[in-house]
Order: structure tokens, then sequence, then C-alpha cells
């Protein structure tokens, strides 16, 4: 009867939602931290170690190993290589086609009637 009582309140935890997650220990670098661990980074930018040890593997953000085994990242690659991946929302591809047409005129050339 004790595992059942047991079940119960792991349930009724789960349902109010006070059941622990596993990213709830995890805790931010300070903001002035240069160099991160993985667990750090994973944790930055809200994803999980092993996917900052495949972005590491495959050399697609860089990365530092002092002594030859433990990983470092820094910051600063790090928030280069989120920001290299953002993609641009609707607006942002109008403005930068008005932009684009606005600038690419020929000298002489007059805009067309509309």
């Amino acid at each position: 009867m004790n595992e059942l009582a047991e079940i119960k309140k792991i349930l009724a935890d789960f349902v109010s939602g006070t059941a622990s997650n596993d990213t709830s220990n995890v805790n931010l670098p300070p903001s002035g931290k240069e160099y991160l661990t993985v667990d750090e980074a994973a944790a930055l930018i809200g994803s999980k170690r092993s996917y900052i040890y495949k972005l590491t593997h495959e050399k697609r953000i860089s990365f530092t190993k002092p002594g030859g085994n433990r990983v470092l990242i820094k910051r600063s690659d790090l928030l280069d290589w989120v920001e290299a991946n953002r993609i641009k929302s609707q607006k942002d591809v109008q403005n930068d086609v008005e932009e684009f047409m606005k600038n690419s005129r020929r000298p002489g050339r007059k805009a067309p009637k509309r």
C-alpha cells in the first residue's frame, strides 16, 4: 500500500506542475564569463549538451581544448553563431527588398511610374 501512496503523490505532483524537470537544475553562466563549459553553453542557448558536442565535432562553432580534454567555448563565438543562423521575418525580407530596389537604380534612369 505504501507504493500506491507514493505513486499517487508522484501523479499529483505531475498534474499540479510541481514535478522537477531535468533543465530546472541548470543555471545560466554569469554574464561576465568569457569562456563557457559545454553545460553552460547548452544552458545559454537552451539546448542539450550533446548538441553542443555535435557542433564542436562538426567544427560549426569555434572552441578550445586547454590541456587537451576539456572543451571551452568563447561566449562571443557562440552568440555570433546563434545570430548567423537567424531566420528573417517576412517584414525584414520586404524591407531588404525595398532597400535594394531603392539603391540599385542606375544613374540617369527615372523611377517607373505607378
